[in-house]
């Protein structure tokens, strides 16, 4: 059998949640998959890091496509169609992990849709996302084997496609969970590090802090809004009490309807404590999540949510959102929240960083979390389905 894999996503520098997804299934299939498979990465760009480091039966081709858009549909599409030609399509095996699928596909076709976001969410799309989303899953649904990583996905897959007319077999979607880089995110990270990294931030502890693009359907504003909340509150506090000084760090880049989020950080009477950080290196986010007094994430939709799962890794507390799939991965090891409700948010800050007992219960709770996921999983699952 030959596979064929797309790792273009896998091969961005700035990666977010899907394309560290690709990244580590990739590196973990390169430790299982026997010398007698051969196997092709595909890439718009030169492999870089650890990506590049290939097993003696890998190999890699970068298809070059100077236009920004269509790669997949028209540069992948007319590889496959001849890796068709050259080798029958029974001999072939075609793996996308992030992103969709090109118009020509082998019989055994695979694809992880990681969310429906364009549908449930469409306030936070664009127009072109939204319908290239519904083309997307249904045109998938008549191609491919489906992964997804939780449950509530697998609902939400099976739900839209009945409704736009498209039955499939509950059999198969297959539910095969995310894990975090368990070398980087690690319990009880030195605290010199720490300090050093929040220097470089310029954060300054105590702190709250949430991973993500800066957009609605992460509900920035709405945690803008806890965080005024909470910080109101503080008033009567005595002048050197430790809440006083609390901030909020919004690690990520803006995303759809950022105006909203650069309006309402405008109006904030709280601005000065609220920190923008960007983009940070990976390397240094595992620190910026432990350093936090809880991890929060109070997103209106998610397939997943590994930030959660690296909070619980390096020992923070979580306050998540009730909604999506969140309440599914964590588990009942975090504080769970009505994302709609910035009160409720708020009254959390409040109760995490008062109530020790409560933090240390939840911080257990969250390491015994976080040991049940591992990339090595995910990626023996999805290699059954394909070999």
């Amino acid at each position: 059998m030959l596979l064929l894999i797309d790792a273009s996503r896998a091969n961005n520098e700035q990666k977010t949640g899907v394309e560290w997804y690709a990244f580590f299934v990739i590196e973990e299939l390169k430790k299982i998959i026997p010398r007698d498979i051969q196997v092709i990465l595909y890439t718009r760009e030169s492999l870089k890091g650890a990506l590049s480091n290939l097993p003696p039966n890998w190999s890699v081709k970068v298809l070059g496509w100077p236009p920004r858009r269509l790669w997949t549909q028209i540069r992948l599409s007319w590889e496959i169609c001849q890796m068709k030609k050259q080798c029958g399509s029974d001999n072939l095996a075609l793996f996308i992990p992030a992103h969709v699928l090109p118009l020509f596909t082998p019989a055994k076709t695979f694809i992880t849709i990681h969310d429906l976001g364009g549908f449930k969410f469409p306030s936070g799309y664009s127009w072109f996302e939204r319908w290239f989303t519904k083309f997307a899953v249904v045109f998938a649904a008549s191609r491919a084997t489906i992964f997804t990583p939780s449950d509530f996905s697998k609902k939400e897959i099976l739900y839209y496609l009945r409704l736009h007319g498209k039955k499939i077999a509950d059999e198969k979607i297959k539910v095969v969970p995310n894990a975090y880089n368990k070398e980087e995110y690690l319990y009880n990270l030195p605290e010199e590090k720490i300090s050093a990294i929040l220097t470089k931030y310029k954060i300054q502890a105590p702190y709250f802090l949430t991973i993500g693009r800066l957009e609605e359907k992460k509900n920035t504003v709405g945690l803008i809004k806890a965080f005024e909340i909470f910080k109101s509150g503080l008033e009567r506090a005595p002048a050197n009490d430790e809440k006083n000084n609390f901030q909020l760090a919004l690690l990520g880049k803006p995303g759809f309807g950022y105006d909203k989020v650069a309006e309402a950080l405008k109006k904030s009477a709280f601005k000065k404590d609220i920190i923008l950080p960007g983009w940070v290196d990976q390397i240094d986010v595992p620190y910026l999540i432990a350093g936090a007094k809880a991890f929060v994430f109070p997103s209106f939709y998610e397939g997943f949510g590994i930030p959660v799962l690296e909070a619980f890794a390096v020992g923070t507390a979580v306050i998540a959102s009730f909604a999506a799939s969140l309440p599914e991965v964590a588990g009942g090891a975090a504080l769970l929240v009505n994302p709609n409700k910035p009160m409720e948010i708020a009254k959390a800050f409040e109760l995490v960083i008062s109530d020790v007992e409560l933090r240390q219960k939840m911080i257990v709770a969250g390491l015994k979390r976080a040991a049940d996921f591992d990339w090595s999983k995910t990626a023996i699952r999805i290699f059954d389905e394909i070999k």
